[in-house]
């Protein structure tokens, strides 16, 4: 313990002297924030008992899953320094050779191993930090056992919330939807002009689900791409999802060794766009039923919009601007060439010039009251 304090102490001095310095990315990275995430969970994963309870609430957020297994404790038999766990035997989930030789579907393994973990992230809030091959393994059926809880992290509602509506807007494609979720999660800092960023992210957003899957970018380089603009962009890496772009990562990588056609983002958009609605459906029925309830107390009015009087309007008005143009450019036509017989040739060309704006007025304006006559022909 004092080995670890020590180490911890000064990985806290190097990460204050990075927070200082604008060549290491101090601006747009908490260095302090990631070394007190590191440092809270290096501490946990040490503590047995700790890991035990983890485990446990793993089990119970994963309880109507039936291909996801976590094994049991044995808590008479755990102490704060022995944790007594269920054998829970099976296959690694890189042992490719082992896997193809029971007939099991990689495919299906690899999309199982990413929606695990999106029911931690966005679901659940409570994820595993650390799921290596060396701690993710293949039961019968296709199961996916989860070793080790000593590294775990937890995510807060919001976050979660903004994060489902991170996911789908990527899978949209919507680079604006894309850079109000970054703001919310504390990614990206609203300040001046944000054109430059949105054009960045719609760039990687475009090159994210054209390529094919030799040539596809993974989210590592994407997420680094994304941060390595930073410099001149106001993006900021919060020390919140230090672990979970890591565990990401590692995932993403068990995805394409078990399936060369993997794609993160077309597994993720299915569940994303599921949670969505799960969300979001209480608000929508509240938000009916206070509709609902407003009507029948007297509350709301309503103001019918007779649509025929409104396009007779905008005809009118319309018309109008055009009969003013046709004045204005007829006495500015008369004026130069009243100027014009008597020899001041420059400001008679000025007045012709002008004439010829509002002429051109005239013709648009008219051209609009056309438009307006034909789409009254066709409704």
């Amino acid at each position: 313990m004092m080995i670890l304090s020590s180490g911890t102490e000064n990985l806290k001095l190097i990460a204050e002297y990075f927070q200082k310095s604008e060549a290491l990315g101090g601006p747009t990275r908490d260095w302090v924030g990631i070394y007190e995430e590191c440092a809270t969970i290096l501490y946990q994963e040490i503590d047995y008992i700790n890991e035990g309870k983890n485990a446990d609430k793993f089990r119970r957020d994963f309880r109507n899953i039936k291909w996801v297994r976590v094994p049991l404790v044995y808590w008479d038999y755990t102490a704060s320094k022995v944790l007594t766990l269920e054998y829970a035997p099976g296959i690694k989930i890189n042992q490719l050779e082992m896997i193809d030789s029971r007939g099991y579907d990689r495919s299906r393994i690899s999309s199982r191993a990413i929606e695990a973990y999106l029911i931690q992230i966005l679901k659940t809030g409570f994820f595993h930090a650390d799921p290596h091959p060396g701690n993710l393994a293949i039961d019968k059926d296709e199961t996916i056992i989860y070793y080790d809880f000593g590294m775990m992290g937890e995510i807060k509602s919001f976050t979660r919330e903004k994060l489902l509506e991170l996911f789908y807007s990527v899978y949209e494609k919507d680079a604006k939807k894309v850079m109000k979720a970054l703001i919310d999660l504390g990614a990206l800092q609203p300040m001046g002009d944000l054109s430059a960023v949105r054009r960045s992210i719609q760039f990687f957003l475009d090159n994210l689900l054209t390529q094919t899957p030799d040539q596809q970018q993974t989210l590592a380089a994407i997420g680094e791409d994304l941060f390595a603009i930073a410099q001149d962009q106001p993006f900021r890496f919060p020390s919140t999802f230090t672990f979970v772009v890591r565990a990401f990562s590692t995932l993403e990588g068990i995805g394409y060794i078990l399936d060369p056609e993997y794609s993160f983002i077309k597994i993720a958009a299915p569940y994303a766009q599921a949670r969505i609605n799960a969300v979001t459906m209480p608000y929508r029925v509240q938000r009916i039923e206070e509709f609902v309830n407003q009507l029948e107390a007297g509350d709301l009015k309503f103001r019918v919009r007779v649509l025929e009087a409104e396009r007779a309007a905008r005809k009118a008005t319309i018309l109008q601007m055009a009969t003013m143009y046709t004045v204005l450019g007829g006495t500015l036509l008369n004026l130069g060439v009243s100027l014009s017989s008597q020899g001041n040739q420059f400001i008679a060309y000025g007045s012709f010039v002008g004439a010829g704006v509002f002429l051109t007025l005239f013709l648009l304006s008219m051209q609009r009251v056309k438009k307006l006559d034909k789409f009254e022909n066709v409704i």
